[in-house]
């Protein structure tokens, strides 16, 4: 079996080894987090790695600072063998590694180990084996919070491109783009996301360019396809509560991975919200998803 490994290495040297058994890895300050960090030194949620049958991919949750691979800042990439990752002054060595059986969610090794370490450890086992083990059927994280992240910002209606001919070739090309993610929707749902903009941002080239017709069909795409993603966010958040609240957990956890997708490189206490879910839903009921 697979797994990603993890070797942390801090500013004032202190070290730590992690081997994590899951496909999603978040690395960051908050408490939902695989892979904590100091909160001095990385955002809630800074950096997602995601193991696939090709490898490893990194890709940046947050900007504040930039995350780094080698030493270069990267919005998402794929991790080559001995990859060092950079958040804040944290490097971290990440590697794909073989374990035997199931590992667990999070195989923990210090290299450095203070006694204050052993006395929280004292507390925290005990509560954790309680949330773990206690088949009182909760496998939830409380109420959601009210406010969830919006998919679209306001319709674009600029194109970057101010010659016409230019605008008009910019155009298509984002036109062939935001069809071929529409036909991939029903597959993958952050490709309906991803295609509104490239709509509407033909839309405005195609009136750069001088060509009316092609921006007003290009703009009814974008509509269209706006209000049909906005209402299936809505109807898997409704189906997630749903059966949150009749502890249907196998289909909460379906519905938590689709609305991970559709917030997927958003931020925010909904999306943490989602975050928290999904790995209580992993530890509790199995890693299996959709």
């Amino acid at each position: 079996m697979r797994a990603l490994k993890f070797q942390v290495r801090y500013p004032d040297g202190r070290g730590e080894e992690f081997v994590v058994d899951a496909e999603r890895v978040l690395i960051g300050s908050g408490a939902h987090c695989e892979i904590r960090l100091p909160v001095d030194q990385a955002a809630i949620e800074h950096v997602l790695v995601q193991l696939g049958p090709a490898g490893a991919t990194a890709e940046a949750r947050s900007f504040n600072p930039p995350p780094t691979l080698n030493g270069s800042p990267f919005s998402k990439v794929q991790l080559m063998p001995d990859a060092v990752l950079g958040v804040g002054h944290v490097q971290i060595a990440i590697g794909v590694t073989e374990v035997a059986g199931d590992a667990g969610l999070v195989v923990k090794k210090q290299e450095k180990t203070s006694p204050l370490t052993y006395i929280l450890a004292a507390i925290a086992i005990p509560i954790s084996l309680y949330v773990i083990l206690s088949d009182n059927g909760d496998a939830g994280s409380g109420a959601p919070p009210k406010e969830f992240p919006k998919l679209f910002d306001a319709p674009m209606t600029t194109c970057p491109q101010q010659n016409p001919e230019q605008a008009a070739a910019f155009a298509a090309d984002k036109l062939e783009l935001a069809d071929a993610r529409r036909e991939r929707r029903a597959f993958h749902v952050q490709d309906g996301v991803a295609a509104v903009p490239l709509f509407e941002e033909a839309a405005a080239c195609f009136k750069a360019g001088g060509d009316p017709q092609s921006a007003k069909d290009a703009e009814q795409a974008a509509v269209d396809l706006r209000a049909k993603v906005e209402e299936d966010y809505r109807t898997h958040r409704v189906r997630l509560e749903h059966a949150m609240a009749v502890k249907d957990w196998p289909t909460a956890q379906k519905e938590v991975r689709v609305l991970l997708d559709f917030t997927e490189g958003k931020q925010g206490d909904y999306v943490s919200w989602l975050s928290t879910v999904d790995r209580r839903l992993q530890l509790k009921y199995g890693k299996k998803g959709p």
